[in-house]
């Protein structure tokens, strides 16, 4: 087996063109299966970021209501958010959905440096939880 290591790479052509083959001949850019932002948030009691990679604040706004706020900032709202809430909530059962805040547009939940986000517990409202935790892919600015 063969062992490459480096601390940087580098396209050759174009500096963020990496192509990997995944699989026996399918290939993809490297650039776009990278997370380029995530988060591990705790919004019961006193707010805590837990862990996360290019998130500079968490913003706790209300009950089941986040926001985050990135480091680097997307080149536009249109970005992939999958999300996950869970572990102990305030009415003693798991939250079921964490998700985009619903709004009018998303433009009014997703800007380029922030998404907000909410949790609903098992009884169908809004409900805090020990683990939020959302990852975005889409292309920083």
């Amino acid at each position: 087996m063969s062992e490459i290591k480096v601390d940087t790479l580098t396209g050759k052509t174009t500096a963020n063109d990496i192509t990997v083959t995944v699989g026996a001949t399918a290939t993809m850019s490297l650039e776009q299966g990278l997370a380029k932002s995530w988060f591990n948030y705790d919004n019961r009691g006193t707010a805590t970021l837990l862990d996360s990679h290019n998130i500079s604040s968490m913003t706790d706004n209300a009950a089941a209501d986040m926001t985050s706020t990135v480091t680097s900032a997307f080149a536009d709202i249109n970005r992939g958010h999958a999300t996950c809430a869970g572990v102990v909530s305030s009415d003693g059962n798991y939250p079921l959905i964490m998700g985009l805040r619903n709004q009018s547009a998303l433009s009014s939940v997703v800007t380029t440096t922030t998404a907000r986000y909410t949790c609903l517990g098992h009884a169908g409202g809004a409900d805090d939880a020990d683990s939020n935790s959302a990852n975005c892919h889409g292309d920083l600015a």
